[in-house]
């Protein structure tokens, strides 16, 4: 194991720019008139960096296969320390040990928790501008979104995108004679398909559509706020929310969906559709399935449902990125880690085994999704991404405690048949006096 120590940086690593490999020089042209013997190459410092999963989505074994051996292979003297995302292993815990991380790896809806409440931020954009990173290679809704969230700044690099797709049993509408999804298809037509696929069969519930309603809300399509982050105050005054519950929840409500307090669990919904297969069409907003998942399963995605006055939107970005920790003690390093895990060179393979979706905007990376996975031959892979993403709504740090009101409110709808409008009063209340406690405190 590799142990931190203070580097002092050469000039020549900081000429260096990402994603060149690292920063090793050669010999001079001993021709040149002047130069009259060669210069020896440049021999970076060994360095480790620390990398927490903020995620809980890299097993080790992965992260190393799939992050930790192509990082050590662009910058041999880099070695990579990774720390999961467990119970014993949270952020605070490595602050007070006195070992923070270098980098944190989370999802947008995530980084509060997982980085900002521990004030591990810092403007990264000297870093951009001194390696001459190229923001406009990345999807630029999601620099946005990233901007948004430090004040005009950035904090991080995203580097990859969760999927925005429908997936689809096509065995369950096989059994009923119903045609399958299409890409372009409407929250209405898919409405009906679930209709006609709710139903019992040989002492099984079928249902039509399973859906997470905390990701479609915080993604929604409307690009409603959950939150205003300038007055820190939720309002669910706008009719666009009602529109918006209603057509989600009428799904959970089709006669003989029999639903539960516990099948509004959305690990409890992934497994309705993954393992007990009784669900026709599943919609996780914000999950990758995996081979070992679908194996088996006659299987298949369209393209996120669209509403009909905005036809080809879809839901809001969810990109996961590379957070640069304040505390870390090679930030130069650290980031020309990020921007090479955020660039084309080292994206293209992985994206090819169908092991993420990029974060930039490359017709290259797009087009490549899946080339050289078993799982991905012959599906319609081209769904896994809207054609166009709702505009980012400001993410601040009360958006939980709105979220999960907006969510109580989702489940009173579809349990309790309470009126929607009521029950979006009761949400935009309990969330403003819950943070209005967190702010007193």
């Amino acid at each position: 194991m590799i142990t931190k120590k203070t580097v002092s940086l050469l000039l020549a690593t900081a000429l260096c720019t990402v994603p060149l490999a690292a920063c090793g020089g050669g010999t001079a042209d001993s021709s040149k008139q002047g130069d009259s013997a060669p210069k020896p190459a440049v021999k970076e410092e060994p360095v480790q960096l620390v990398i927490y999963d903020g995620s809980g989505d890299w097993p080790a074994e992965r992260f190393e296969r799939e992050i930790g051996g192509p990082i050590k292979q662009k910058f041999p003297h880099i070695t990579s320390k990774f720390v999961p995302y467990t119970n014993g292993s949270k952020v605070q815990d490595m602050i007070t040990a006195g070992e923070p991380p270098d980098i944190v790896y989370s999802s947008t809806g995530l980084v509060y928790s997982r980085f900002l409440q521990y004030e591990l931020q810092q403007d990264i954009t000297p870093l951009i501008q001194k390696h001459k990173y190229d923001l406009s290679k990345l999807e630029p809704v999601v620099v946005d979104q990233m901007k948004q969230l430090a004040n005009g700044g950035m904090y991080g690099l995203p580097a990859f995108m969760s999927p925005a797709t429908l997936y689809y049993n096509k065995d369950i509408f096989d059994k009923f004679g119903v045609a399958y999804p299409k890409d372009g298809n409407k929250w209405d037509e898919i409405y009906e398909m679930a209709k006609k696929l709710t139903r019992k069969d040989g002492g099984i519930t079928y249902r039509g559509l399973f859906v997470s309603a905390q990701h479609l809300i915080r993604l929604n399509q409307f690009s409603l706020k959950t939150l205003d982050t300038t007055t820190n105050k939720a309002s669910y005054s706008d009719e666009r929310w009602k529109k918006f519950f209603d057509n989600a929840t009428r799904f959970y409500t089709i006669p003989g969906y029999e639903m539960t307090s516990a099948l509004t669990n959305v690990t409890n919904q992934r497994t309705a559709f993954i393992k007990d297969r009784t669900v026709a069409m599943w919609l996780p907003v914000s999950t990758q399935h995996t081979a070992e998942e679908l194996a088996g399963m006659n299987w298949d995605i369209a393209s996120f449902p669209a509403f009909a006055d905005q036809p080809s939107v879809g839901p809001q970005p969810y990109p996961n990125g590379f957070w640069l920790a304040r505390t870390s003690k090679y930030k130069d390093q650290a980031f020309q880690v990020m921007a090479y895990l955020a660039s084309e060179e080292f994206q293209l393979a992985g994206v090819k085994k169908g092991e993420f979706l990029s974060a930039l905007k490359s017709d290259t990376l797009r087009k490549a999704f899946g080339q050289d996975a078993a799982m991905y031959k012959g599906k319609n892979i081209k769904a896994m991404l809207p054609e166009k993403f709702a505009p980012a709504t400001p993410i601040g740090k009360y958006n939980s405690v709105a979220e999960t009101n907006l969510l109580t409110a989702f489940n009173n709808i579809i349990l309790a048949n309470k009126d929607p409008n009521t029950a979006l009063r009761e949400a935009e209340e309990a969330a403003n006096k819950k943070i209005q406690e967190e702010l007193s405190k």
